[in-house]
């Protein structure tokens, strides 16, 4: 039921706690349920969705962001190059460098993007961006960037370095 949180965003809203509020990782359907419920009860409808959106999941592109188009909501997808997959320093078949996300064992990165098809896709990526004398990194920010309906993206370095490396995607 959404009617009891949009109430509460509502009462923040009205408080002056905050200014705006958005979505992560909705649907377009619900994405389309929650503005039309927000206009219903008489709120402001979300400005901004955070969708989970890179070369290696493109799944947003089938209804989230043209919902967002639709409803004028902005979209600030998060972990563009792949929680580091789409930097290419991971190679199937071969151990993760220690210092890394995979080395560490996080989790949800085991679950979800270091799978062997993702780990040779990014490997066939890298050549192509190599040859070109471009940055994966690069190359798979200024990707989702690209696209229209994509206002900014959320960055997750974890050094300073990392962080610098994103400057290059402009």
């Amino acid at each position: 039921d959404l009617e009891e949180p949009l109430r509460a965003i509502d009462a923040l809203l009205r408080a002056g706690k905050i200014r705006y509020w958005g979505v992560s990782n909705f649907r377009g359907w619900r994405i389309a349920e929650m503005v039309h419920l927000a206009r219903q009860i008489g709120m402001p409808g979300p400005v901004v969705c955070q969708p989970y959106y890179n070369l290696l999941n493109r799944q947003p592109e089938v209804e989230v962001l043209d919902a967002c188009r639709h409803h004028g909501i902005g979209v600030v997808p998060y972990s563009p190059i792949a929680r580091g997959v789409l930097s290419g320093k991971y190679a199937p078949g071969s151990k993760p460098a220690e210092g890394t996300r995979a080395g560490r064992g996080d989790k949800r990165m085991l679950q979800t993007e270091f799978r062997e098809e993702s780990l040779a896709i990014a490997q066939q990526l890298k050549a192509h961006c190599d040859a070109r004398g471009v940055s994966l990194s690069h190359f798979a920010t200024a990707w989702v960037l690209a696209h229209r309906a994509v206002s900014s993206v959320i960055a997750g370095p974890r050094t300073f370095e990392q962080w610098t490396d994103y400057l290059g995607a402009l």
